[in-house]
């Protein structure tokens, strides 16, 4: 629970540092105010985030310990999955790339394909992959 609510504020802070506006922390999951645009300066860290959380997530997939990489990246992914692929300007291309990568790398070797977190990281890697294919980022992963 504890974690969970470290996850949550670290999430809504880095939210709002960026965008400007409040977030408003909910019982079990962060709920935040999306900014009407989500620029570089908001949806780069949070890509850099996320590419980092998918390696360590694989690599505790490996082990029988707790698994808090995979917690921190389904919390990070729920924000991730709400944002609004036409809302989106110009992430960095790099990151873009680089998240997708690491999330089809881990969603090869997740044990469940019908558990929450496959299902967070399909959508983000499907809202990634429609951004690489509408040509705002030129690369493909």
């Amino acid at each position: 629970m504890e974690l969970e609510r470290a996850v949550d504020e670290r999430i809504a802070a880095m939210t709002t540092a960026a965008s400007g506006k409040p977030a408003v922390i909910g019982p079990h999951r962060a709920e935040i105010s999306h900014p009407s645009r989500l620029d570089a300066s908001v949806s780069t860290p949070m890509l850099r985030l996320c590419t980092a959380l998918a390696a360590r997530a694989r690599v505790e997939l490996l082990s029988e310990n707790r698994h808090a990489a995979a917690d921190e990246l389904s919390a990070l992914l729920d924000t991730m999955g709400g944002w609004e692929p036409e809302l989106l300007d110009a992430p960095d291309p790099t990151m873009t790339v680089l998240c997708a990568a690491a999330l089809q790398d881990l969603a090869e070797r997740l044990p469940d394909p019908g558990a929450e977190l496959s299902a967070r990281v399909g959508a983000v890697l499907a809202l990634l992959h429609g951004v690489m294919e509408d040509g705002r980022v030129v690369a493909s992963a």
